[in-house]
Formats: C-alpha cells, sequence, structure tokens
C-alpha cells in the first residue's frame, strides 16, 4: 500500500517520542503521519522498556519533562483508557552518597514533587532483599509508579495515522519543506520530526548520539504487593519491582554501541550477579532476560525542538531511558514546536 503524498507533519520514528508528538499534533488539528521502519511499533527502546514510572531525573530540566509526563499518565491517559497504563505504586530513590540524597531531596522540592525521607532500615522494611545493598539514604516518592509499556504505545497510536515497514530511506529539503523517499513511496511535509530513537539524525548527516546498551531480567523472586519499585543510585546502581513472573531487574550496565537491535549477552548476567552478589536475590535464578538501547545527546539533554538551521526540521531525540515516563510531555513540547514552523 503506498502511502500519502504528502502530510503537514511527518514523523519519523513509531516509539514512544514520535507517537506521543502525532497525538499532540492530532488534538491541535493537525495532520500528520508517523513512518516506522519495522513491521510494528516500539521493537526498539521503546518497546523494550521497563516501565518505571520515575518522576526524579538526574537534573532538573528532564525532572520537569518526566514529571509533567507522569501528570498525563496519572490523570489524562488514565481517564481515556479503561485498561490503564499506570499502576500508583510510588517510588523508592536510594542512594549510597547521602550528599546524593539530599540533591535529589532539594529538586523535588523545587518541582513540587512530595517525597519522604527513609533510611536503610525504612527501604528494608520495604525491601528486605535490600538489606546489603550500601544505602546512605533514600526517599519515598509516593506519586510515582509502574508503567504498562505495551499499554502505553498501544494508547498513543490510538487515532493517529501510522505506516508501518515504512522506513525513510532519503530526506531532503524541497519546496517549503522537505521530501522523505521511504521503502513505500515518497511524500512532501512541511514539517518532518527526527524522533528515530538512537539513530536520531542519520538521515540528515548530523552527528551520532550516544548509544548505550542495558540489560534487564526477570528472575525467580517477589516482592510484597504493591510494593513501591526500588531504584538504588550510586557505583551499584541497581533497580528492581515486582512482575507477574517474578521480579524485574536491571544492574543498570551501559555498554556503549552502535545502534542495533540489542540482544542479551554473557557480560549482561554477569553485571547481574554483581550487583545481586550482596542482596537477598543472590543467585536467584533467570526466567527472562533482554536488552534495550538508551540514547543521549553530548550534554546528556533531551533534544526536543526546532533545528536552528533547517526551519523544517524538528527534533524529539536523546531521551535517554525516560521515553516511557515523559512521553506526554515531550509530545507536547514537540507539537507546539511544528505548530510554530507551520504557522
Amino acid at each position: 500500500m503506498v502511502i500519502p503524498s504528502t502530510s503537514d507533519v511527518a514523523i519519523v520514528g513509531g516509539g514512544f517520542a514520535g507517537l506521543a508528538t502525532a497525538r499532540a499534533l492530532g488534538r491541535r488539528g493537525i495532520a500528520a503521519i508517523v513512518l516506522e521502519r519495522e513491521p510494528a511499533l516500539g521493537r526498539f527502546a521503546s518497546g523494550r522498556s521497563a516501565g518505571l514510572g520515575r518522576q526524579l531525573a538526574e537534573d532538573d530540566a528532564t525532572s520537569a519533562l518526566t514529571i509533567r509526563g507522569a501528570a498525563i499518565l496519572r490523570d489524562e491517559l488514565a481517564r481515556d483508557e479503561p485498561a490503564g497504563v499506570w499502576q500508583p505504586c510510588g517510588g523508592i530513590l536510594s542512594f549510597d552518597d547521602p550528599a546524593a540524597a539530599d540533591d535529589y531531596a532539594a529538586r523535588a522540592a523545587r518541582l513540587g514533587v512530595a517525597v519522604e525521607r527513609l533510611d536503610r532500615a525504612g527501604v528494608a522494611a520495604r525491601w528486605p532483599g535490600a538489606r546489603g545493598l550500601p544505602i546512605a539514604g533514600a526517599l519515598h516518592v509516593p506519586s510515582d509508579g509502574v508503567i504498562d509499556v505495551a499499554g502505553l504505545l498501544a494508547a498513543l497510536a490510538r487515532g493517529v495515522r501510522v505506516e508501518c515497514s515504512a522506513g525513510v530511506e532519503r530526506l531532503e529539503p524541497a519546496g517549503r519543506g522537505a521530501r522523505l523517499t521511504t521503502r513505500r513511496g515518497g511524500i512532501e511535509a512541511r514539517v518532518v520530526v527526527d524522533a528515530g530513537g538512537a539513530w536520531a539524525g542519520a538521515l540528515t548527516g548530523d552527528p551520532p548520539l550516544a548509544s548505550f546498551k542495558r540489560h534487564v531480567f526477570v528472575v525467580e523472586a517477589t516482592a510484597a504487593a504493591g510494593a513501591p519499585y526500588l531504584w538504588h543510585v550510586g557505583a551499584g546502581e541497581v533497580y528492581v519491582r515486582g512482575d507477574a513472573a517474578g521480579l524485574l531487574v536491571s544492574p543498570c550496565d551501559a555498554t556503549a554501541t552502535a545502534p542495533a537491535d540489542q540482544q542479551p549477552d554473557a557480560a549482561g548476567e554477569a553485571a547481574l550477579r554483581v550487583r545481586l552478589a550482596e542482596s537477598g536475590w543472590r543467585g536467584a535464578p533467570i526466567l527472562r532476560s533482554w536488552a534495550c538501547q538508551r540514547a543521549f545527546t553530548a550534554d546528556r539533554r533531551m533534544r526536543l525542538g526546532r533545528d536552528p538551521e533547517r526551519p523544517w526540521l524538528v527534533w524529539a531525540a536523546g531521551l535517554g531511558g525516560h521515553g516511557a515516563t515523559a512521553a506526554g510531555a515531550v509530545g507536547e513540547a514537540v507539537a507546539e514546536a511544528c505548530a510554530a514552523v507551520l504557522a
């Protein structure tokens, strides 16, 4: 089937960023089409997210997006999606450095996120298996949660024009916008949104993003019903949350890699065993494993908005692993930039 020959906005990439942008554009009455090279949505980073709805990130700018995105997930999408995409279980951030706990608490205060201070015993009361982690301080964030990743992708795609198996092979300026040549025909658009994940910038010849491989495992262990996720931040970074089949765990490994269909390997399992060596989950049998990739800009800030040199190009890239939580806010920001180009 041939794709349409024109559109106000053509979005390259059918992950969280691209779909959320198309959804936000539709609410503004702006025609948009999502061009996804794979036969299904979210085949790489978005579809392999662990689904932790973490609002407090490493800096204020990213946190502002994740906080707004979480609000959309909790309120707007919860209202529109009967099955729900958000489980309001809360989250715990623990730290091996008390100064880091203070920094995050200050960020929460600046951005209006309610938190409760916890000590090691307070964390262990909720996660007994974490007793061996080097916890110097922690924050309980009651408004955090867990995201149904497949449900979120489906919710964002509802009502959006999506063309799968339509990989963009060439992109060049044309008329008042640009022309995209895809596997299924050509299309001209006033605005092109690069939401290509780890591949963002490849079509325009821009410097590549920094891409890192990360492993996620489901191990044979259990969490208390309704327990908040636990994310230990520090030299031995690891996160855990309950899963229907067991306990979902990531050693938060970060191996520099070229963008690809990432697959689990022995190094990831070794990293898991090191992280869990002093925990109550050491030696837990692995039930399932997968690998994802996170992409970052040079300054580790999301690249959202108009390109300074190409008036037809808008970025939605470098989400750095925060795509699931920040998706709604990213879509709003990028849609606003598209509307400014079209005005």
